[in-house]
C-alpha cells in the first residue's frame, strides 16, 4: 500500500498529545500478556537509532493503537569519511539496531516479520548499500529509506495536534500550522492541506520543503572551509559567512514556490538543535509543547556564536535558584548534561545558524511557535502505525 494512502488512513487516529500521554507509562513488564497485535519500527537517523512498538486491538470503531515502548540509542553515522559511512560507524549502528530489535522480539514478543527497519531521509552518503548489507547480515531484515516528502508527511501527522479548543469551539490546527525539523543531515518541514473531494468527504494533500543541510552536515561543510587550524571563533565567523548562500538562499527558494510555509500563523519546531535551545533556555518547562519566541532564538544564537567562555557559561547554568523543586532540577540537570554530551561547540554554532536562518526566512517574530519535545519519535511511530494490516516482511 502506498505511503500516501496509509497516511490518510491514520490522519484522524494519531496525534502528539496521545503519544506523549503514553510515554510516561511505558513499562516492558506490563505489556507481555496484554491482548492485541504488536508492531514495531526502528529508525536509523543521522544521530541515533530510534525504536517504537505499538499494540493494536480490535474495537467497535475498527481498532485502537497504544504505544508500549520507545527507546533511542545515540550513534554517529553521519561522521563521514570521504563522503561515505565509515565501517566502524556502520558496525556500531547495526549493533544498536540489533539490540533494539532483539529487545522488542524477545521481551515484548513482537513477531519478527512485524519489525520494520527504516532509514531517515537525512542519511546522505555515497555508500548506502554498505549500511543496507550490514543490517541484513546482522538482523536478517532488509531496510528501506524514506524520501523527504514521505518523512515530512509522517512527521506532520505525528507531531502537530489535529485541532485545539477555543471559546467558540474546535479549530483545525493542522490547517494553520507548519512543521520545521532541523535535523543532523537535513532541514525539512511542511504542512497539511485539506482537499475537498467530489463526494463531499475531505482528503488531505501535503506541501513539503527540504534542504540537504542539517546541524552535522553544515558543521562538516564549515569545518572543511575553515581547515584544521581554525579555532572556535574562526569557525563561527565562517559559519556566519556561509549561511546566506548555503542555508538562507536554499530556504528562500523553496518558500517562493510554497507561500503557505510563510503565511501560516503557527510553527512547530523540532530537531536536536531546537531541543538543545529549549533545554538551555527553559530547563524547567517539561511540557510536550514548549512555547518558543523569535527573541529566544536570537538570544540562543548570540550565546552560542560568542566567545568560548560565553558559550561554556551558557552550557553550564546554575539551576539551584532557578528551579526550587529538587526532582525537577535533577531532571533538568541530567538533560543539560545530555546536551553537552551530544553537541560539540561547532555543532551548536552550525545549528544556531540554521535556526536563525529559519527564524528570519519564515518570519517567526510574527508567529506562535512551539518546540515539539517528542517529535523525534513522530515519524517512525507513525510509520509503525501504518504497518497495521500490511503483509510486508
Amino acid at each position: 500500500m502506498k505511503i500516501e494512502i496509509l497516511i490518510r488512513k491514520t490522519v484522524r487516529m494519531f496525534s502528539l498529545l496521545a503519544m506523549t500521554a503514553l510515554l510516561s507509562v511505558l513499562a516492558l513488564a506490563q505489556t507481555a500478556n496484554e491482548a492485541g497485535e504488536l508492531y514495531a519500527g526502528i529508525e536509523i537517523g543521522s544521530k541515533g537509532v530510534k525504536a517504537t512498538a505499538i499494540r493494536v486491538k480490535d474495537n467497535d470503531e475498527g481498532y485502537s493503537v497504544k504505544l508500549i515502548y520507545a527507546e533511542v540509542v545515540n550513534t554517529t553515522i553521519m561522521q563521514l569519511k570521504d563522503n561515505k559511512f565509515a565501517s566502524d560507524v556502520i558496525r556500531d549502528t547495526v549493533l544498536a539496531v540489533n539490540k533494539l530489535m532483539l529487545r522488542m522480539r524477545d521481551e515484548l514478543k513482537v513477531p519478527t516479520e512485524r519489525i520494520h527497519i527504516v532509514g531517515s531521509s537525512g542519511l546522505r552518503a555515497d555508500n548506502p548499500q554498505d549500511l543496507v548489507k550490514a543490517v541484513r547480515d546482522r538482523t536478517g531484515k532488509t531496510m528501506s529509506f524514506l524520501d523527504v516528502e514521505s518523512e515530512v508527511q509522517l512527521s506532520v501527522v505525528g507531531t502537530i495536534p489535529q485541532r485545539y479548543k477555543t471559546k467558540n469551539g474546535w479549530v483545525d490546527n493542522r490547517g494553520i500550522s507548519v512543521l520545521m525539523d532541523i535535523g543532523s543531515g537535513n532541514t525539512k518541514g511542511g504542512y497539511q492541506l485539506i482537499r475537498q473531494m467530489p463526494t463531499g468527504t475531505p482528503d488531505y494533500d501535503y506541501v513539503t520543503v527540504g534542504i540537504p543541510k542539517g546541524t552535522v552536515s553544515f558543521t562538516n561543510e564549515i569545518s572543511q572551509a575553515v581547515g584544521e587550524a581554525g579555532d572556535q571563533m574562526d569557525f563561527a565567523k565562517k559559519a556566519k559567512a556561509l549561511a546566506p548562500t548555503s542555508i538562507r538562499a536554499a530556504l528562500r527558494k523553496e518558500m517562493e514556490r510554497k507561500p503557505g510555509l510563510v503565511n501560516r500563523p503557527r510553527m512547530y519546531l523540532s530537531g536536536g538543535i531546537v531541543w538543545a535551545m529549549a533545554t538551555l533556555l527553559h530547563p524547567d518547562d517539561r511540557r510536550a509543547l514548549v512555547p518558543i519566541t523569535a527573541d529566544d532564538i536570537d538570544f540562543f544564537y548570540r550565546k552560542v556564536t560568542g566567545d568560548p567562555d560565553t558559550l561554556q557559561k551558557f552550557l553550564n547554568p546554575n539551576l539551584t535558584k532557578r528551579i526550587a523543586d529538587r526532582k525537577l532540577r535533577a531532571e533538568a540537570e541530567k538533560e543539560l548534561e545530555t546536551v553537552r554530551n551530544t553537541f560539540s561547540p561547532r555543532n551548536l554554532i552550525a545549528g544556531a545558524e540554521i535556526l536563525k536562518a529559519v527564524s528570519n526566512e519564515f518570519q517567526l517574530q510574527e508567529k506562535r511557535i512551539r518546540f515539539a519535545r517528542y517529535s523525534y519519535l513522530s515519524w517512525i511511530l507513525s510509520y509503525t502505525r501504518l504497518q497495521v494490516g500490511s503483509d510486508a516482511p
